[in-house]
């Protein structure tokens, strides 16, 4: 009897260690988490995506887990990755490029900026007053039009190609403000109400079609939209791994014709420290989440599986990877 019951102590003691041995990976995914994810100005859809995503983390992380969402910038937010003071961040995905590789506006390359996944893609918008005569950049140019620009804030994307635009049709910033022009720094909401009180003639940036703002600013002002040559869209492509886009004439009551263009894509970034069950579990939420996430803004209504996975070229978490192969998009 003692050997019998030795040896079922003996089993019961190696069920218990193994049931022991179990139960640490269990806790760690179950374990509460800290998360701040930085987006874009209020009232933008930036800001929309960001609490949108914020919620969908709340929804699925374990319980205890807090998620926050702070405003920030296209050019900022990187950084942000970088120095660990935000674990995800809505960007560029030609920004992101650039924080990888340490080009402008960056000094050094960054490490730890990867993706989790693609958005949206926003089209770039150049917002002009009828009332200047301008109808496009070879007539501004030709006329050395001195016009009074909002190109955004310094630094990010939408700034940064506004220039190499205005470079590719033959002049810059510099040569604007010599003919008398000005380059005034400012969101889309400053923009807007410069050009309500005649200060400023024209905006420039990426933003959803239609964008709010603009049929707002349609109602009192006579306003267009520029189109750039296929010439310009395709350095433009080649320097920043953009895509052509037409806005259609459709799309403003102000627009005469559809608007060639640029579209700019814009991703979900994290740190490439956070662990890789975190990042699994926050791709799995977003996939699972896709049908919610359509509703927070009109831009999610295309997050697909293949769209996901297409980061304009920024390499993926490992959690992410992890996720999209168990899905079938990544072998």
């Amino acid at each position: 009897m003692a050997r019998v019951f030795l040896s079922f102590g003996g089993l019961f003691l190696s069920f218990v260690l193994m049931v022991l041995t179990a139960v640490p990976p269990m806790a760690a995914e179950q374990k509460p988490t800290k998360l701040v994810i930085s987006g874009g100005t209020a009232g933008g859809a930036w800001s929309a995506v960001t609490e949108g995503v914020g919620e969908v983390l709340r929804r699925s992380l374990p319980p205890g887990s807090t998620i926050s969402t702070t405003s920030g910038t296209d050019a900022t937010n990187f950084i942000r990755l970088e120095k660990g003071s935000s674990d995800l961040v809505l960007g560029v995905s030609s920004t992101a490029m650039s924080a990888i590789k340490g080009r402008e506006p960056y000094k050094t390359p960054m490490k730890n900026v990867v993706a989790i996944t693609a958005l949206f893609d926003e089209p770039f918008q150049f917002v002009i007053l009828k009332k200047t005569g301008i109808t496009s950049f070879a007539d501004m140019a030709s006329r050395k039009y001195p016009l009074k620009h909002s190109p955004n804030k310094k630094g990010n994307f939408m700034e940064i190609v506004s220039e190499k635009v205005f470079e590719l049709y033959g002049f810059d910033y510099k040569t604007l403000q010599k003919w008398g022009g000005k380059i005034i720094y400012n969101s889309y909401g400053q923009s807007i109400n410069l050009m309500r009180s005649d200060s400023l003639d024209s905006l420039s940036g990426c933003s959803p079609v239609p964008t709010t703002q603009f049929v707002e600013l349609s109602g009192t002002h006579d306003i267009t939209i520029l189109p750039l040559s296929e010439k310009v869209i395709d350095a433009l492509n080649r320097e920043f791994g953009t895509s052509k886009m037409v806005i259609p004439a459709s799309a403003y009551k102000f627009l005469k014709a559809d608007v060639p263009t640029i579209a700019a894509r814009n991703i979900l970034a994290c740190r490439a420290d956070l662990p890789e069950d975190l990042v699994y579990k926050i791709t799995k939420s977003i996939y699972e989440r896709r049908a919610y996430l359509s509703t927070i803004h009109v831009v999610l209504k295309g997050l697909g599986p293949s769209f996901m996975v297409s980061t304009g070229g920024v390499p993926l978490h490992k959690g992410a990877i992890k996720f999209y192969r168990e899905v079938g998009v990544l072998k």
